[in-house]
C-alpha cells in the first residue's frame, strides 16, 4: 500500500482497515522529497514495528528508492503466503462497521503518526494556505482561472505559428516534387490528383495546422496540472455545479474531459449517484478536448483574427478561444440544471475535495505526455 509522507495520519487508517482483511500487507512511504522540503521526518524501522508489517521509503521520480522497493516487494512475496479474510469484507458489504472502530483506527494513527513523525517546522503549510486565499478566493478564483487558460492558449497561438508556416513550405516543395514524378511517369491525372492534390495534400495540411499546437499544448496543461492548479479550478467551480442540483465531482471529469473527452466519461465512475453520473456523462462532450484545441485555434485563427497582424492577433485568437471555451461551460451548467430538474431530477449529493500541495512539476513528464497521446 502506497502512503502520503506528508499525510501519514490520515493515510495509517486505510492501513488498518486493509490489515482487517490480510496480514500481507507492505507499505511504502512516497513523497519523501515532499516531506523533506516541509521538515517532515519519519522513522520507518519505528513504523514498521508499530505497525507489524514491512515500511519502505520512495520517491517515485528517483529509479534508485523504486529498484529498493521493488526488491522488498520481491522478498516479501517470496516469503509469505496470501491469506485473505473475508469477516471483514462482509461487515463492509453489510455495513455493520461501528462508528466506536473507526474513533480506534483514527486514535492509533494520530499515536503512532507522533511516535514516528518529526515536524521541523509545525508551520509547513503557511505558504500554500496563502496561495491558496488569492486562487480559490470567491473573488479572485474564477478571473485568475480565465487568466491562466488565456495564457495557455496565447502561448499556444504565438509558438504555433512559425512551425505551422515552415511545415507548410516543406510539404508544399514535397508535393511540387511529387507532382513532377508523376508527369514523368505518365501518370493518369485522375491518379494524380487523387494520391497528390488529395490524399497528401489533406494529410500534410492537418499535420501543418494540428500537431504544432498539440506539441506545445500538450506540455503546458500537464504543467498546470502537476503545479496542483487544476484541483484548485475545481474547488472554484464547486458551488456552480451545485446550484445545478450535481455533484462537485463533476467539475473533475470536466477537468477531464480538457484533456480528453473519453477520459471524462469514464472518471464519472468517482460519482457515487447514477443520476449525477448519467449527467455528467451526458454534458462532457460541451467541454473542448484536446483534439480540438488546434482545430478551435486554426479556426479563430484564420476567420475571426485574419483582418489583424502581428501581437494583435494573437490576442485577438486567445479571446475567441476563450469565449468558446467559456460557452462550453456554461452549456453544462445549463443542461446539467435542465437535466436534474426534468428527466434526471434529484438534489446534489455531498462532495469532498482535497486540494494536493503545490509542487514543482516534472518537465519530463509533461513531454512524455505528448508523447504518449
Amino acid at each position: 500500500m502506497v502512503v502520503d509522507a506528508t499525510n501519514l495520519e490520515r493515510c495509517l487508517n486505510l492501513v488498518f482497515q486493509i490489515k482487517e482483511i490480510t496480514s500481507n500487507i507492505l507499505v511504502c512511504v512516497n513523497l519523501l522529497d515532499e516531506a523533506k522540503k516541509k521538515g517532515i521526518k519519519i522513522d520507518f524501522n519505528k513504523l514498521s514495528k508499530l505497525l507489524d508489517v514491512p515500511v519502505v521509503g520512495v520517491i517515485a521520480r528517483k529509479k534508485k528508492t523504486l529498484n529498493i522497493l521493488l526488491d522488498t516487494i520481491i522478498s516479501f512475496s517470496d516469503t509469505n503466503v496470501n491469506k485473505v479474510s473475508d469477516e471483514f469484507i462482509n461487515k463492509i458489504v453489510n455495513n455493520e462497521i461501528k462508528d466506536d472502530y473507526i474513533i480506534n483506527n483514527v486514535d492509533k494513527s494520530a499515536k503512532i503518526t507522533s511516535q514516528v513523525c518529526k515536524y521541523e517546522n509545525t508551520n509547513y503549510n503557511t505558504f500554500d494556505r496563502k496561495i491558496d486565499k488569492i486562487l480559490t478566493s470567491k473573488i479572485t478564483g474564477i478571473p485568475i482561472m480565465i487568466l491562466f487558460l488565456g495564457l495557455v492558449f496565447w502561448l499556444t497561438i504565438i509558438g504555433s505559428n512559425s512551425p505551422s508556416k515552415i511545415l507548410f513550405q516543406i510539404f508544399e516543395i514535397i508535393q511540387s516534387k511529387l507532382l513532377i514524378f508523376f508527369d514523368f511517369i505518365h501518370s493518369p491525372e485522375w491518379l494524380k490528383n487523387m494520391l497528390v492534390l488529395g490524399v497528401f495534400q489533406t494529410v500534410t495540411w492537418i499535420i501543418s495546422v494540428m500537431l504544432p499546437p498539440m506539441a506545445i499544448f500538450f506540455p503546458l496543461f500537464t504543467f498546470l496540472e502537476d503545479l496542483g492548479f487544476l484541483p484548485r479550478l475545481a474547488f472554484n467551480m464547486d458551488g456552480f455545479f451545485s446550484k445545478a442540483k450535481t455533484n462537485g465531482k463533476q467539475m473533475i471529469t470536466m477537468c477531464m474531459g480538457f484533456g480528453c473527452n473519453a477520459a471524462g466519461v469514464v472518471g464519472t465512475r468517482i460519482i457515487e449517484t447514477p443520476r449525477e453520473r448519467i449527467i455528467a456523462s451526458i454534458t462532457n462532450s460541451f467541454v473542448p478536448c484536446n483534439g480540438r484545441y488546434p482545430f478551435l485555434i486554426a479556426v479563430s485563427t484564420i476567420f475571426i483574427a485574419s483582418s489583424f497582424s502581428g501581437f494583435k492577433s494573437s490576442i485577438i485568437s486567445t479571446f475567441a478561444v476563450i469565449i468558446m471555451i467559456i460557452i462550453g461551460i456554461m452549456l453544462t451548467l445549463l443542461i446539467s440544471r435542465l437535466l436534474s430538474k426534468t428527466i434526471l431530477k434529484g438534489e446534489s449529493s455531498s462532495f469532498i475535495l482535497e486540494l494536493p500541495p503545490y509542487r514543482k512539476p516534472d518537465l519530463r513528464k509533461d513531454f512524455n505526455t505528448l508523447y504518449i497521446r
